[in-house]
């Protein structure tokens, strides 16, 4: 008999209204059986009027599409293995201009769901590649609109390796830019590729204002947020495919790490999930952007200092001594440690007590306005020194050194130094 599965699990993708869906396998000694679709099993977004199931089989180095359909479609291979790209077409679209990618084969157990006029096609790895689709709706060449898979408007990373020439079809190779079925985006730049792990923190939400949201794509961990993908920290560290997986979905040029566990005192009590979270993670993070060409920035702190008197006085710079005194600042001192070995042409920037506006309100400013305005004391240190950093100054400071393609350790803080 077979084993009770999991039910299948689907996460957003960075192009609005596309998914990514994990199954489950059924196997035992005679092999395996796959529920493709479930209509009692299956997220709710998938559950369609499906017209029509297509089957289609590529020699390995196939190029197809990039195809647009006025109907959605829900993918999977079943055979060898394809990266999966989908493109938004759809000018009223939040993603508009931005594409993602995911590798489908046999053995990962993923499907894609491509929303409607939106392009689609794939890139074959390997010989005998076979692709099953579930449509919206029936094929009618009438109401296809291909567009060329090189377009430069969207920029898409196909893994085509050096020397190899895709085998297309006639049909797309004649297919027109995106831009030459519609002349008025002829002037229309390609969005940028910075990713931000931690977008909807307090740091994340600055980065994504100084970069332009139209060119950031943000991540978090737990509470959804619109607009943003699924990524968590903590489980990469355990399982770098996940932050690999993200890359390749993403193919960023520019990795901004703000996630992190910052609670001192809870740092004290989960040290493991400390060093996940401020060590393992971002070092697992920078070592698969490296592989897919992106650069790293990853956020450290002022806890990595003792706090003691010092030969000459003023702020910490960047050569003094580190000694930290508890678990969050050595572990982030392993992380600044880690992230350099792991891409040595990363930058790691030291901050502290960073405020300003950010959609949770979880900062020490927010903190002490709601005390205040309940009629709460709060308790602070006496005998502490710091220079409060607004976090669009931050975000501001490390676009500017990511222009310089600077690398290293850099200690950013405000201009006054104030106790708490």
């Amino acid at each position: 008999q077979y084993h009770t599965s999991m039910a299948p699990v689907t996460k957003d993708l960075p192009v609005h209204g596309a998914s990514i869906t994990s199954f489950d396998r059924y196997g035992d000694s005679r092999g395996y059986f796959n529920e493709l679709f479930n209509e009692d099993k299956y997220d709710d977004s998938l559950r369609k009027e499906w017209k029509q199931v297509s089957f289609s089989s590529s020699q390995k180095h196939a190029l197809r599409g990039l195809h647009c359909s006025p109907y959605g479609k829900f993918i999977t291979c079943v055979r060898g293995a394809f990266y999966d790209v989908i493109a938004d077409f759809r000018e009223e679209s939040p993603t508009f201009g931005r594409w993602c990618g995911v590798l489908l084969t046999e053995e990962n157990k993923k499907q894609v769901f491509v929303p409607a006029r939106c392009g689609h096609g794939f890139f074959t790895i390997v010989d005998d590649t076979c692709a099953l689709y579930l449509q919206e709706g029936t094929f009618n060449p009438a109401n296809e609109a291909d567009t060329h898979p090189l377009d430069p408007l969207f920029g898409v990373k196909w893994p085509i390796p050096q020397g190899v020439t895709p085998v297309m079809s006639a049909k797309d190779v004649a297919a027109p830019s995106l831009c030459v079925r519609r002349p008025h985006l002829s002037n229309l730049e390609p969005r940028g590729r910075v990713l931000i792990i931690g977008g909807s923190g307090q740091v994340g939400g600055a980065l994504m204002a100084a970069f332009g949201e139209r060119n950031c794509i943000g991540t978090y961990a737990a509470t959804k947020v619109e607009g943003m993908i699924q990524f968590d920290m903590e489980q990469a560290a355990m399982n770098p495919q996940l932050a690999d997986e993200l890359m390749r979905t993403v193919y960023p040029t520019l990795v901004l790490i703000c996630a992190g566990f910052t609670w001192v005192d809870g740092c004290e009590a989960k040290p493991a999930k400390a060093n996940q979270m401020n060590n393992r993670g971002p070092a697992v993070v920078a070592a698969a952007a490296r592989a897919h060409g992106a650069r790293t920035v990853w956020y450290s702190t002022d806890y990595v200092f003792d706090g003691g008197v010092q030969a000459e006085s003023g702020p910490y710079s960047e050569t003094d001594a580190t000694c930290p005194l508890n678990v969050y600042g050595s572990s982030k001192l392993q992380g600044e440690m880690q992230v350099l070995e792991a891409d040595p042409t990363a930058l790691v920037i030291r901050t502290n007590v960073v405020f300003g506006p950010e959609a949770v309100g979880k900062n020490f400013v927010y903190q002490l306005m709601r005390k205040l305005r309940a009629g709460e004391s709060m308790n602070v240190p006496c005998d502490q020194v710091n220079t409060p950093t607004y976090n669009r100054d931050l975000a501001e400071a490390t676009k500017l050194l990511t222009e310089t393609a600077a690398s290293g350790v850099f200690n950013i803080g405000g201009g006054e130094g104030l106790g708490r």
